[in-house]
């Protein structure tokens, strides 16, 4: 049986992706910006580049160490503390649904 790519939001964006740049815009990056002028045979006449720092984002900030700490946290349970978590989120999802197809 062939594994399935877990999708998310983005497209086919993983979670390393998505932790990668979640972490590149909280600690903030530089990025290089050119800019080209033409003559009237679409001939480069003047090309200029600047570098330019684009300092962190709080919110980018905010969520890696939600991220971090939710990780951590379900690090420390085991096996069979995590197999009863997915069983009571099932649970509840499962709750949900039907509560959802009763107000249609």
């Amino acid at each position: 049986m062939a594994k399935k790519a877990k999708r998310t939001v983005l497209g086919d964006a993983s979670e390393e992706d998505i932790d990668g740049v979640l972490l590149k815009k909280a600690l903030g990056y530089y990025v290089e910006e050119s800019v080209e002028e033409y003559d009237e045979n679409d001939n480069v006449t003047k090309r200029r580049v600047s570098v330019k720092y684009v300092p962190p984002d709080t919110a980018a900030i905010k969520a890696v160490i939600e991220r971090e700490g939710k990780a951590r946290e379900l690090r420390g349970y085991t096996d069979e503390q995590l197999s009863e978590l997915k069983e009571k989120l099932l649970r509840q999802l499962a709750g949900e649904k039907k509560s959802s197809e009763e107000e249609i």
